[in-house]
């Protein structure tokens, strides 16, 4: 019994580590700034996570399913539309243990384990959380619809000035030969939510993706 009951408990701990909100980004690039919204559902031993973004007259979103086990993500599945990738233009891909599932895009084989880029963000989280501070992720990554690798590594804290007050975040970057560096802002006060990312292209471009007002987390 008492073993079953630590089975139980670590279940419950697993499925608690974040709580569930709604919040309110601005992305801003050199054509403008777009309002985007994001979604973070647990129930259960699950986790849904979405992202909605309207951009002039084109509809951008991502729909990941995941969960945690033992402070790791395991992806199980996401649905992509994406009106600036090359067709298809939406696409779902399922998965599973060492492959990549897609009705549209083929099946991928690959060894280790393969977030989706949204539970990737997740995985960045909790290595916050837990202190974690050099790490790899293997990534799907979405637009070259191909696994990539990234390194992380955390820097020094900084201040986020935001519509609600200044935020003490946990800064980390990732790099890879694939595509441009990003950086997370992390803040622990926030469940460890991501309220701020700098992403750099190969032409040198910045866009920046910043919450735009309060979480709304579930127990508020």
């Amino acid at each position: 019994m008492r073993l079953l009951a630590s089975f139980f408990l670590i279940f419950t701990l697993n499925a608690a580590e974040f709580k569930s909100y709604d919040a309110e980004f601005v992305f801003e690039t050199k054509y403008g700034s777009f309002p985007l919204k994001r979604f973070f559902a647990v129930e259960g031993d699950k986790i849904n996570t979405k992202v909605k973004m309207e951009l002039l007259w084109f509809r951008y979103s991502l729909d990941s399913n995941f969960k945690i086990e033992n402070q790791q993500i395991v992806s199980i599945d996401t649905f992509v539309r994406d009106p600036f990738r090359d067709r298809p233009k939406k696409f779902k891909a399922s998965f599973s243990k060492n492959s990549i599932n897609s009705q549209e895009l083929g099946n991928f084989e690959f060894t280790g384990s393969v977030l989706e880029q949204l539970s990737s963000d997740v995985q960045v989280r909790l290595n916050a959380k837990y202190g974690v501070k050099s790490y790899q992720l293997k990534i799907f990554d979405n637009t070259k619809a191909k696994v990539i690798t990234k390194n992380y590594r955390q820097l020094e804290n900084e201040i986020v000035s935001t519509n609600f007050g200044d935020i003490e975040t946990i800064v980390v970057i990732a790099e890879s030969e694939d595509v441009g560096p990003i950086k997370y802002f992390i803040a622990p006060s926030l469940d460890h939510m991501i309220i701020k990312s700098t992403a750099t292209l190969k032409d040198a471009e910045e866009r920046v993706l910043i919450v735009s007002e309060k979480p709304k987390f579930s127990e508020e």
